[in-house]
């Protein structure tokens, strides 16, 4: 069973990363792999990830259902204040990683397997040009009415990150809802943005300027994706 839509150009696709470090790749996956794997992202029960003073923390559905509505508005609150100051983010995650470390079976966490396998990498050593890609990390997200994620590179000591990716699930979606992935310039200017194309994988080398913009209020969907990284 192909997984990867075998009419992509690989060669055109490889060029285009490589010269400009990224590229959003229209209709990846095939669609008897990418329709199921929507509704399994829609069905997860999700959790808050963000970050307050003690670094960063989540927040499971079960104990975001609990909170009373003042405590939810301080929370808010709380993940704001500190967006004004420092390194932020808001928005709901599922942990594939985590899912295949406890064994599960289910449709996510034999996807990830997939991703983890010469299959899916091989494929990414040949459009990035990048030999020592050795494994993958995998979350399901979730951005909603108030989530963000502010201005970062991805790069972190403790792993050799090389690449990003974005497997966007969202069926229906506006641009002035935000939510949109911009990538910014040396000024602090936006040079770049992907939109969530449904069945699209933006693809970008790490380290990279960029963030997620703020969901706006009256935005009417949630934008679903499975992001992670590539690392060598």
């Amino acid at each position: 069973m192909h997984y990867i839509n075998p009419q992509l150009d690989l060669t055109q696709i490889g060029q285009t990363l490589q010269r400009n470090g990224r590229v959003l790749i229209r209709d990846f996956f095939e669609p008897t792999v990418v329709e199921p794997l929507a509704q399994a992202v829609e069905a997860i029960d999700w959790a808050l990830s963000f970050r307050d003073l003690n670094g960063d923390r989540l927040l499971s559905g079960d104990q975001l259902r609990a909170l009373p509505a003042q405590e939810r508005a301080q929370l808010v609150d709380g993940i704001t204040q500190m967006a004004r100051q420092q390194f932020q983010f808001s928005f709901f995650t599922d942990s594939l990683a985590d899912a295949v470390r406890r064994g599960d079976t289910d449709l996510l966490a034999r996807f990830m397997r997939w991703m983890a396998d010469d299959a899916f990498l091989s494929v990414m050593r040949r459009l990035s040009g990048i030999e020592g890609l050795k494994r993958v990390y995998a979350q399901a997200t979730m951005y909603t009415r108030g989530n963000f994620l502010v201005v970062h590179d991805d790069h972190v000591d403790i792993e050799d990150r090389r690449l990003a990716y974005v497997i966007n699930l969202t069926r229906h979606w506006r641009a002035d809802w935000g939510g949109l992935l911009h990538f910014t310039g040396k000024d602090g200017g936006v040079i770049d943005t992907f939109y969530p194309h449904f069945n699209s994988l933006a693809l970008f080398t790490v380290p990279q300027q960029h963030f997620v913009s703020y969901v706006a209020p009256f935005a009417q969907a949630e934008r679903n994706a499975i992001t992670g990284w590539l690392i060598a």
